[in-house]
């Protein structure tokens, strides 16, 4: 076994995947020591208990990048806010997400140009999954760049100005807009867009941007003055074409180059490259344990706590849903929209709905500062703390999962798990190993197409949605992420309270 640290590459995955050696990757590439690439995966952001949680996308290319920026759901990592972001050469985007009464806004004073505009400077979260959606993580995907080789009316239009100001963001908006045939603006296919109108259109031609996007986050609560932040996790030739897509138009509408897409599957299903990339995410991202240190330390003579919070994060998880049974199951019912999990299959006959690896099986060992660990009696869930027995043995059953170690939480996360810790230990380390469920086989989902267009589930209820087929998996792990975030607090003191982020290393197999 050997350990292995972020960044990450996808090239080499892809290629053993067409080879047939899935799962034997090195995830190492060339680009490995730049903590850059066009994918980048934020682990957890949370607007609860006052956090907010802001991201930072620097384009550090001479070229323009147009950006997918998505935020899924805890639960189910279903699409709860997306947007699309373009950035001209070197460019800079920042934003924070945060709860606004009963809404949740991401809200930015950048001037770079997004597609839909914001109103006053903010987005807010529709309510069709909103529920559940106060915590969950980030996807910033590389959507594509205009084409060196040809005349790109974007580029003007997107470059800022003397005064910090693009161009024209209106002109690049209209690269977003759906059913365009070549006359009006809007996308095209996943290469060509087309802004103006009349004797002004213009088309832009894209291919796939470079392994430009370095991102960064920060978790931050102005009630406590307590501030974490990271570089995201970096996946460098995620996309291998370009993959532009529509701000109008998504699945719901039989639209499969909407604003669905990109996804961790790749891009949009209509395009001929940058699909079916999941499998080779799993190659990447996949490891067999993850490993941190805890702390669950109190000196109540002086008011003072350092506590951890785990965040473990299964990114993708939704590419493994039968998604348009899942969202008639969620709207309808299993009564018309069976989530059951059968072996994959192509037909509708018997079509399931989820083939995720979730519930991960988890085993903790836990472990003090001078190596004593802890056993739990008949390797039973348990409510720490708990005397010596037997492993520790537990279930992760979301896409974003939160362990509280400490005696006081960091992160406030809605539901979270307590593992035991050795008798009298305040501190140590511990190891993490997960396994996909075995309830179920896994299998990684794709849309069904005809002709050039989605084959729709059936006459009936959703008939817009369309059809598709899982295929079992091929080998790899569950792609994971995740974090210690740490906490010390001084009660008579909340001024210098302060955090910090260390990423989980990560053993592949």
């Amino acid at each position: 076994m050997k350990a292995n640290f972020k960044p990450l590459g996808i090239a080499a995955a892809v290629a053993a995947v067409t080879a047939g050696y899935a799962g034997v990757v090195n995830a190492q590439t060339v680009a490995a020591d730049t903590e850059t690439g066009d994918l980048a995966i934020v682990p957890y952001y949370t607007v609860l208990n006052g956090y907010s949680t802001g991201i930072n996308i620097i384009n550090t290319a001479d070229q323009t990048h147009a950006i997918k920026v998505r935020f899924r759901r805890a639960e189910d990592s279903m699409d709860a806010l997306d947007f699309n972001v373009v950035l001209s050469p070197y460019d800079m985007y920042t934003g924070f997400i945060s709860a606004s009464g009963d809404d949740i806004t991401f809200t930015s004073n950048d001037n770079s140009c997004t597609a839909p505009a914001m109103t006053d400077g903010k987005f807010t979260m529709p309510s069709i999954y909103r529920a559940g959606a106060e915590t969950g993580y980030i996807e910033i995907i590389s959507m594509g760049a205009p084409d060196p080789a040809t005349a790109n009316a974007i580029d003007a239009s997107a470059k800022h100005g003397s005064d910090g100001v693009p161009a024209d963001c209106g002109a690049v908006r209209d690269n977003f807009f759906a059913d365009s045939d070549g006359t009006v603006k809007g996308v095209l296919n996943p290469n060509t867009s087309y802004q103006g109108a009349g004797a002004t259109l213009a088309e832009n031609q894209w291919i796939a941007a470079d392994d430009a996007l370095k991102v960064s986050y920060f978790i931050k609560s102005d009630e406590t003055g307590v501030e974490f932040g990271d570089n995201a996790v970096h996946v460098a030739g995620f996309m291998t074409d370009a993959s532009m897509t529509n701000q109008q138009k998504g699945v719901f509408e039989g639209d499969l180059q909407g604003f669905d897409h990109p996804d961790l599957n790749g891009g949009s299903p209509l395009g001929m490259a940058s699909v079916n990339q999941f499998a080779a995410l799993r190659n990447v991202m996949g490891a067999s344990a993850l490993i941190n240190d805890w702390s669950a330390n109190s000196n109540d003579s002086i008011g003072f706590t350092v506590d951890t919070d785990w965040v473990v994060t299964y990114p993708g998880q939704y590419t493994m849903l039968n998604l348009p049974f899942y969202l008639g199951n969620l709207a309808l019912g299993d009564e018309d929209f069976p989530c059951t999990s059968p072996a994959p299959s192509g037909g509708i006959e018997t079509a399931g709905c989820d083939f995720r690896d979730i519930p991960m099986t988890a085993v903790f060992n836990v472990y003090d500062r001078e190596e004593q660990g802890i056993t739990v009696e008949d390797s039973e869930l348990v409510v720490s703390p708990q005397p010596p027995g037997v492993t520790i043995i537990d279930t992760l059953d979301k896409e974003v999962n939160v362990i509280e170690w400490g005696s006081s939480p960091v992160l406030g996360a809605p539901e979270v798990i307590r593992v035991a810790t050795p008798d009298g230990a305040n501190f140590g380390w511990a190891s993490l190993t997960a396994t996909s469920s075995t309830a179920k086989t896994q299998a990684i989902c794709n849309y069904a197409i005809l002709g050039g267009a989605a084959v729709p589930v059936g006459e009936g209820l959703l008939p817009k949605l369309p059809l598709m087929t899982c295929d079992s998996v091929a080998g790899g792990s569950a792609p994971v992420a995740g974090f210690v975030a740490w906490q010390r607090a001084f009660a008579a003191n909340p001024g210098s309270n302060y955090g910090r982020i260390v990423e989980h290393s990560r053993v592949l197999s």
